[in-house]
């Protein structure tokens, strides 16, 4: 599936750019990740989701490929967990908005299988701008200095079932203004029935 998304920084395009080159430093603000260890130019970690009563851990690995001169950074990442694997391509682009305000143009390609793809494709496009939105709520925490904030991103992949990021919960409130009330409804109710004759 394509996605692209936008969202804004409140440095200038250098320190922006110094940022997001940061890989330690921002993987904590990434919703239910977690970076375990770099082993040459790959970076190993983890995802834990829920969706409702289904979770999934995806175990892999990232790479980072700045372009300093097009102010681009590309990340390829893969993983394999218990409900199937996942796969990202995502391209970022740094544009300067005015010398303090820095935009990151998201361009993102994801296949993701198993049943967390039977469940969630649909939802992929309104689950896509919440996490784009909580990303940037997290970096903004780290730019002032603030830890991000530990309910949208666990700082340890063993923690319980509640602290693995409920995509559920985080579709709810982009389905609701999109499709209405009753829309949304609707199709909660179908993805929790899905679930239950899944189990």
């Amino acid at each position: 599936m394509e996605l692209t998304d936008s969202f804004g920084v409140a440095l200038p395009m250098d320190e922006a750019w110094e940022l997001l080159n940061n890989v330690e430093r921002i993987a904590p603000c990434v919703p239910g990740a977690f970076l375990q260890e770099k082993v040459d130019e790959e970076y190993c970690g983890a995802v834990k989701v829920r969706f409702g009563a289904l979770s999934a851990e995806y175990v892999g690995t990232a790479t980072f490929t700045p372009d300093e001169e097009r102010r681009r950074i590309v990340i390829h990442a893969k993983g394999n967990g218990t409900q199937g694997a996942a796969e990202a391509r995502i391209t970022a682009t740094l544009e300067e908005v005015s010398a303090t305000t820095t935009q990151v143009n998201v361009d993102a390609t994801i296949e993701v299988g198993g049943r967390v793809a039977q469940i969630g494709q649909r939802m992929l496009p309104d689950l896509s701008q919440v996490l784009t939105a909580r990303f940037a709520e997290n970096l903004t925490a780290v730019i002032v200095g603030v830890e991000p904030d530990p309910f949208h991103q666990p700082s340890d992949i063993d923690m319980p079932e509640p602290w693995a990021l409920d995509l559920l919960d985080a579709a709810r409130p982009s389905l609701l203004r999109r499709l209405g009330l009753v829309g949304a409804a609707v199709v909660l109710v179908a993805v929790k029935r899905f679930l239950r004759r899944s189990r």
